[in-house]
């Protein structure tokens, strides 16, 4: 099929962004990409120190849509994600186990539609991954709280070194920073795409591609963070994600799909 023909069937009902571009080492969500109805979070609720106070329960898309995920967290609670459930089928899920460093999903009782990070400490452990892998395909739509302010939206690194798009600067080591020349609307909706074949990258933000060679900082790969782009934690995204997809292929031609 076209692209155009893959976008059409992607919006009907049943069709999945996984039957589109299958072979994903991980996938994140809120909605569902396998064309059923997948458990997606482990959401803890605050409840202020009363009774059931953080309490924990899985959520699937339709209990999130059918306002089960609210009731559970209650009225003027928080709901913060412990767990984001890999929709991939190869269990790699995104996890956070202290509670002060989840990222929330429900505020004062209203559902966020997306999972909202702090930019102080709020990230995921996710996928290992070998040094060897590549190439590396990352499609993520997020949006920043703060203009130009992408830093730590993803990681795949050790404490020091990575992997970098040399012009425009867009790193995965230093947070998957871009620079002035693709500046993002902060709190806007933007889809990205970072693609890196071992010796070159290709960048798409919203459908505008730039190519670029891949920087000399590259120490082993280790552990996909999400949220932050390093494992000592000191690149926090400031900013929501509402959808994250790790390939260990090359995924250039289901790009505008």
């Amino acid at each position: 099929d076209s692209a155009l023909g893959r976008q059409r069937r992607l919006n009907s009902v049943g069709e999945s962004v996984l039957q589109i571009a299958p072979s994903a080492a991980a996938a994140y969500s809120l909605r569902s990409l396998t064309g059923g109805d997948p458990r997606v979070v482990r959401v803890r609720r605050d409840t202020g120190g009363g009774a059931g106070d953080n309490d924990e329960e899985d959520f699937t898309v339709s209990e999130i849509n059918s306002g089960a995920l609210v009731a559970f967290v209650g009225s003027g609670n928080d709901g913060f994600v412990e767990t984001w459930y890999d929709q991939s089928g190869n269990s790699n899920d995104a996890v956070q186990a202290t509670a002060a460093e989840q990222p929330k999903i429900v505020n004062a009782g209203a559902y966020l539609g997306k999972v909202k990070f702090d930019g102080t400490d709020d990230s995921f452990d996710a996928v290992s991954i070998s040094s060897s892998s590549f190439p590396v395909s990352v499609i993520s739509l997020s949006s920043p709280a703060v203009t130009n302010s992408t830093i730590g939206l993803y990681g795949i690194n050790t404490q020091s070194g990575g992997f970098y798009h040399s012009t425009p600067k867009i790193s995965i080591f230093a947070g998957s920073r871009l620079d002035s020349s693709v500046t993002p609307v902060a709190d806007n909706d933007f889809i990205r795409t970072d693609i890196f074949n071992g010796s070159s990258s290709s960048l798409s933000v919203n459908g505008t591609e730039t190519t670029g060679t891949i920087g000399t900082s590259t120490t082993a790969l280790n552990k996909f963070e999400v949220g932050n782009s390093t494992q000592s934690g000191n690149n926090i995204f400031n900013g929501s994600i509402k959808e994250i997809i790790l390939y260990t292929s090359d995924q250039s031609a289901n790009r505008t799909a």
